[in-house]
């Protein structure tokens, strides 16, 4: 007995590390809960991490902005440990970021998942500056973004001198270059902006204009490709560190490229739905480029590229990069 009670100390001394490698981790959603992201990508994700952590780790999911609603301030509460995962949109941090900018180029990407998965890659090749101060679980590019309007157009020439919404260099200048004049504005501001007539258009992808309710007053849409704008899902790279193996290991396993396809398979299936939906609406118009449209769009457009290429300071090899992973992944590799 005496051996026993002797050994008491010892074993709560023992007990105190296990205890210890139990963690729970916050993860900041400033989009709505039904929105569908968090529903097919985000939370599938903190499920599968945490059944593969060997109850080391705990994901506890806030969203719909319940650590912080304003867009522009989820990295910042990912760095301040306010949250320790923060759902991001890195073009709201302007230079942080400085090489996310050949996903904007337009013309360039086709759709969400190749977009997405050459992002992936090229950030796993160390050619995107900005990310290594991070623990970062996915990165993504939305579908490219097209044009859609207050009032009814039918072609490329309907768009000339209209002011429409754009923010980022790459946007700017292909809605310079197509004779439309871009205005910049949050994207909470577009619905009242088409409304009082402060501008005639936006650019988006379906999915953000029907979750934001720009799609009530912008019901004339052109789908002419433009660029892409990036999404990211980053941790706390100290909190990372600091978690039980198993917890890290889980993590790493469903971090990534398939986190990537994921996200652009379910951004590219809304999209179509909603066109699809758009289609059936009497009380819309939905164009998509004739051939001559686009033929002089295509034309329009391509200097972007090649001036982007000559400023940007690793700009040729970057676009190469790009262009290589997309052939890439087209091909099915």
């Amino acid at each position: 007995m005496r051996r026993l009670i002797l050994a008491l100390p010892l074993m709560a001394v023992m007990a105190v590390p296990a205890a210890a490698q139990k963690s729970t981790i916050k993860f900041a959603v400033f989009t709505p809960e039904r929105e569908r992201t968090f529903q097919v990508v985000m939370k599938p994700f903190a499920q599968r991490v945490m059944a593969a952590s060997k109850g080391t780790l705990t994901i506890k999911l806030y969203p719909n902005g319940a650590l912080g609603r304003h867009p522009g301030r989820q990295l910042k509460m990912v760095q301040d440990g306010v949250a320790d995962i923060g759902w991001i949109i890195p073009a709201y941090t302007p230079g942080r970021f400085p090489d996310n900018s050949v996903f904007e180029l337009p013309n360039i990407i086709r759709n969400s998942r190749e977009g997405s998965i050459a992002a992936w890659r090229l950030l796993q090749k160390g050619m995107l500056r900005g990310y290594s101060k991070y623990y970062v679980i996915a990165l993504f590019t939305t579908s490219p973004y097209t044009i859609h309007m207050g009032k009814k157009i039918s072609s490329m020439a309907d768009l000339k001198g209209k002011k429409i919404r754009a923010v980022g260099p790459a946007m700017v200048s292909s809605i310079k270059a197509i004779g439309a004049a871009p205005e910049a504005m949050p994207f909470t501001k577009i619905v009242e902006s088409i409304s009082r007539g402060v501008i005639d258009g936006t650019t988006a992808h379906p999915i953000a204009l029907h979750d934001f309710g720009v799609a009530k007053v912008a019901k004339h849409h052109f789908f002419a490709r433009l660029g892409t704008i990036n999404l990211a899902i980053v941790m706390n790279k100290k909190k990372f560190n600091s978690l039980p193996a198993a917890a890290k290991a889980a993590i790493e396993k469903y971090r990534g490229e398939a986190l990537s396809a994921a996200f652009g398979d379910m951004s590219d299936k809304r999209n179509a739905e909603l066109k699809g939906i758009w289609k059936k609406d009497s009380k819309r118009t939905v164009v998509d480029p004739s051939p001559s449209d686009q033929k002089k769009w295509d034309a329009a457009l391509a200097p972007i590229a090649a001036a982007w290429a000559k400023k940007h300071p690793n700009g040729a090899k970057l676009l190469a990069a790009l262009k290589s992973e997309l052939a890439a992944i087209r091909a099915g590799k």
